[in-house]
């Protein structure tokens, strides 16, 4: 691994932030872009999976060549491809089609990036350390998830909803800055010693034989998925009487604080509480809150639900982020994580689809009631988890 074990976590997070300010600007706009281009809510879902899917493919081939080849190859490949989605967004406006192939590439971009910067923190970072490592790691991720809705925010002269050309724009400059700290995000190659290991569905189903991994991932995959569902269907709520853009972005800018603050103590909680506990906890509240934004329950209740939402919710990604890195090979950790992104990637795929298809008989707001039930399922899960002491 180059250089000493700290000397990469300035670039570690500046990558974090910037990748989560453009995706938590940009896939909200894709929802709104696809309202005023005459796409139907349902279609909102359609546009959630042309994210998940096709980067739900390259995961684990992804993984494996971080782990050869290092971070930094397939952090800047992420961020060219992050580029060209948003010029994609940028030129396809008006058109329904094009905005769901900018979100085909967009997805795949952000995987790449999200892996390699996971994949830095993993080699950078010793068992038993590993939840405030990720927790650090997730906290500025969180930085970057409160800024990118703020964009939303900002007005459009010749309408009700949000400036998109402008927050596009805004989001171009965040992947260009991206690349730059690809450049440094350093490496932990070892050459060609990927053809000497197992093939990556081997030492997958070896990594989800360990205790606790195969639930963690389904836990996770669940919990990611709803966080989907909010910058999908959230939008889809100011169609409502009462609920605006401003809103909504309101929503979306306290659910990442609240997520910040739950992140900022997860060293704090994991000391007094065991992971499966932690997950227990935080999938049950998350269930109830998130379902409560699908109710008529007025703009105030509503903004207090995504933060209670929000705290909830924001454990969940660290806790299984140092679970699969603990029970990986050294020199497979990028797998091991990568196979975290296609448990979360697949409840992305399938859950928001589905979603889209109950949107014509409950629409958006019984779409977040439901989800809100699979976050309960989650707890389930997770309640059943083994300890792992």
């Amino acid at each position: 691994m180059s250089g000493a074990p700290g000397s990469r976590w300035p670039w570690i997070i500046v990558h974090a932030v910037l990748i989560q300010v453009l995706t938590y600007a940009v896939r909200p706009g894709l929802s709104f872009a696809v309202l005023e281009a005459g796409g139907q809510e349902a279609v909102i879902g359609l546009l959630a999976t042309s994210f998940a899917l096709p980067a739900l493919l390259l995961a684990l081939p992804a993984g494996r060549l971080t782990d050869g080849r290092g971070e930094r190859t397939i952090a800047v490949l992420g961020s060219v491809l992050l580029v060209a989605a948003i010029g994609i967004a940028l030129v396809s406006l008006q058109s329904v089609a094009g905005l769901m192939v900018a979100a085909l590439v967009l997805g795949v971009g952000h995987l790449l990036s999200i892996i390699s910067e996971q994949t830095a923190v993993a080699n950078r970072s010793k068992v038993g350390s590993r939840e405030s490592a990720f927790g650090l790691y997730t906290l500025a991720a969180s930085i970057g998830q409160t800024l990118g809705p703020l964009l939303l925010a900002i007005p459009n002269p010749a309408g009700p909803g949000p400036n998109l050309q402008l927050v596009f724009w805004c989001a171009m400059g965040a992947a260009v800055l991206l690349g730059v700290a690809s450049l440094f995000l350093g490496s932990g190659s070892r050459g060609d010693s990927t053809a000497k290991r197992p093939g990556s569905f081997t030492s997958s189903r070896k990594i989800l034989r360990e205790p606790g991994a195969f639930r963690a991932v389904v836990a996770g995959g669940i919990a990611i998925a709803s966080v989907d569902v909010t910058l999908a269907f959230w939008p889809a709520l100011s169609t409502q009487p009462g609920v605006s853009a401003a809103l909504v972005s309101l929503m979306l800018t306290s659910r990442a604080l609240a997520t910040l603050a739950s992140r900022a103590a997860l060293p704090s909680l994991s000391r007094r509480l065991s992971r499966r506990m932690l997950l227990l906890i935080s999938l049950g509240a998350a269930a109830v809150t998130l379902a409560l934004t699908g109710l008529p329950i007025g703009p105030i209740w509503l903004v207090v639900a995504a933060v209670l939402y929000g705290f909830a919710i924001g454990v969940t990604q660290p806790i299984t982020m140092a679970w699969l890195t603990d029970v990986a090979p050294e020199d497979q950790r990028g797998l091991a994580l990568s196979l975290r992104l296609v448990g979360n990637r697949l409840a992305q795929s399938l859950i928001p689809a589905g979603a889209g298809l109950l949107t014509p008989l409950t629409g958006g707001g019984g779409v977040l009631v439901a989800i809100g039930a699979s976050l309960a399922a989650a707890a389930t899960v997770a309640y059943t988890q083994k300890k792992r002491e």
